[in-house]
């Protein structure tokens, strides 16, 4: 077994069992105030109770299947930019200069995609980019259920637009000052948890500044 099959095969014993939460709330009304000494009528007690999240049911495409053909694609700048490794196919899409995103042509929404985005001129070390974009997600979706993090790489699930769903995330440093220099992003359905994983390590291990 080689060193990326390895580090597969570790990541998903991790990951075998996910969870879930839903906040809970309860209200109580103000306690009514009495001039004199009187009976006063009962009242059904308050109880907490948990938010209904209505979670739709996913595109019903093919499940992620790992072991994509990869070729390499260049992002950002000429002195700043990054060369990774994405799957032979999928549609670019430019958010802006230094990020990009990879899908499956005609894929219906809501099934997986590629994030990456070069995060050098941020100048932060990995732990505190990796907190960051933890409790950022965490603000903005329901039911988030955090499954693993570990020095570069969290794995959550959670409920968005009304479908669940599954992203990976690994912040790699290139140029050995402790800058945190790309992020890579695979989200998808918990279907595709196999084949998000497989690309995210493929594309994580394929990042440099010089194409290979």
């Amino acid at each position: 077994m080689d060193a990326r099959a390895l580090g597969v095969a570790v990541l998903l014993g991790a990951l075998g069992v996910a969870g879930g939460y839903a906040a809970v709330t309860m209200s109580q009304d103000e306690p009514a105030r009495m001039s004199a000494v009187v009976p006063v009528p009962g009242q059904s007690p308050s109880y907490p109770s948990d938010p209904v999240v209505r979670v739709l049911p996913d595109p019903g495409a093919p499940a992620l299947a790992p072991g994509l053909e990869l070729e390499p694609r260049r992002i950002g700048s000429e002195r700043f930019g990054v060369w990774v490794s994405v799957p032979r196919g999928w549609v670019r899409n430019d958010s802006e200069l230094t990020e990009s995103k990879w899908a499956p042509p005609r894929a219906p929404l809501n099934t997986y995609f590629l994030r990456v985005k070069s995060i050098t001129g941020q100048r932060l070390s990995i732990a505190q980019a990796l907190a960051l974009r933890r409790d950022s997600l965490e603000e903005v979706v329901t039911e988030f259920d955090l499954e693993v993090e570990n020095d570069e790489t969290l794995v959550a699930t959670y409920v968005n637009e009304g479908y669940r769903r599954l992203t990976m995330e690994r912040f790699v440093e290139l140029d050995g000052d402790g800058v945190a220099d790309v992020t890579v992003v695979v989200i998808g359905r918990l279907a595709d948890r196999d084949g998000l994983l497989d690309l995210l390590e493929g594309v994580s291990a394929s990042a440099s500044r010089q194409r290979a």
